[in-house]
């Protein structure tokens, strides 16, 4: 699953990682974006980071490898 936020207020909208976690599911979560750091997406516990599109395929296919 991939979250991508452009602005600052975007980026409280990805702590639904963690509803989503509660909720018993449990897909890949890549998440990145203007606002969005690596140390970020750990703290909401994304299962990855990307700061651009290319880098976004790169952590994806990472993601399906592990």
């Amino acid at each position: 699953m991939g979250l991508s936020a452009l602005l600052t207020p975007h980026a409280r909208h990805a702590r639904n990682v963690k509803a989503i976690r509660e909720a018993g599911l449990s897909p890949k979560i890549l998440i990145g974006g203007a606002p969005i750091t690596i140390e970020y997406a750990n703290e909401i516990g994304a299962d990855g980071y990307a700061s651009d599109a290319g880098s976004a395929v790169d952590a994806a296919m990472a993601l399906l490898i592990s």
